[in-house]
């Protein structure tokens, strides 16, 4: 079994199953040290990550999936564009080796309402505050005056 985060809109139950059929989800939690950005990708943005002070996090979803399709996942992040993360999560409870998708060093951009709409249900989906996402698109805005 192999261990994926996921932080932005690819946290929904849906997406990831399309993705990965056996994923399960796992676990909630807030990634601390790290900050909710938004990237130009193509003609458009997507969220990412960085790290940001101890004070900040970042909401995410912890999900399990079969070792091959962990191998399948690389052509719907390409490696151009994205990172693999490999990393040890602590928990309150215990440790795992966990592996997230960061989008490579990219300028900010502002997203376009439907991707908007597909985060907020990710994050209605989890219960997490829409604030992450909101400070997000301030961010962005504010980086690019």
């Amino acid at each position: 079994m192999a261990y994926m985060v996921t932080y932005s809109e690819n946290m929904s139950t849906g997406f990831m199953q399309a993705l990965c059929p056996s994923a399960m989800l796992l676990l909630k939690c807030r990634l601390t040290g790290f900050r909710l950005v938004l990237r130009r990708i193509y003609a458009g943005a997507e969220f990412s990550i960085e790290r940001g002070t101890e004070e900040e996090s970042v909401p995410a979803v912890v999900w399990e999936i079969d070792d091959a399709e962990e191998k399948g996942i690389k052509d719907y992040y390409p490696e151009g564009l994205f990172e693999k993360i490999n990393f040890r999560l602590n928990t309150e409870k215990t440790q795992m080796d966990v592996f997230l998708f960061v989008l490579r060093d990219r300028e900010p951009a502002l997203p376009d309402e439907k991707y908007i709409e597909k985060i907020a249900a990710a994050y209605e989906e989890h219960g997490f505050d829409f604030w992450y996402v909101e400070q997000a698109m301030d961010d962005a805005a504010d980086m690019l005056k």
